[in-house]
């Protein structure tokens, strides 16, 4: 019902007008890739996505591929992996240690590439940490870089 509250509000302060535009406290989004392939990453290693393509409210971490939320909200996530034909890469979307989701691409025993991708809806509260890890158990053996394989987030709304 607050929530309800406060977005009337704010529709009476605006004349009845959505501000979509800016970039306020409040509004968060990234997308990241990596600039070059991934080869033989041990188990359990968090996949850094080392080339920043938005980064609104400076949740994602560049050198160690965390993104750490701003503000409580709901978030949405998504991760693309493509793999090299005869390799695999399978990965997990972990929220604060738990596993979240999991994406498996494996190109094992096909004469082209193989991708996989997931998409998670979160609510997180601010400082959550979300990242991407190689699966337990598994080596990442070959992940394309290159705008191929990315790592995307934004908050849908306040909580």
């Amino acid at each position: 019902m607050k929530s309800i509250q406060y977005q009337l509000k704010l529709l009476e302060e605006n004349d009845g007008k959505c501000d979509c535009t800016g970039s306020g406290p409040d509004k968060v989004a990234f997308m990241a890739k990596n600039s070059a392939a991934l080869q033989n990453i041990p188990s359990k290693s968090v996949i850094v996505y080392n080339t920043v393509v938005a980064n609104l409210g400076n949740g994602y971490d560049s050198s160690n591929g965390i993104f750490t939320a701003p503000s409580n909200g709901v978030y949405i996530f998504s991760w693309t992996v493509l793999c090299h034909h005869g390799k695999s890469f399978f990965t997990y979307l972990i929220l604060n240690g738990s596993t979240i989701a999991k994406n498996y691409a494996s190109a094992g025993g096909v004469a082209d590439h193989a991708s996989g991708s997931q998409n998670v809806i979160l609510e997180i509260k601010k400082n959550d940490k979300v990242f991407i890890r190689i699966q337990d158990g598994t080596t990442g053996q070959y992940m394309y870089g290159d705008s191929w394989s990315t790592f995307s987030g934004y908050k849908l709304y306040n909580m």
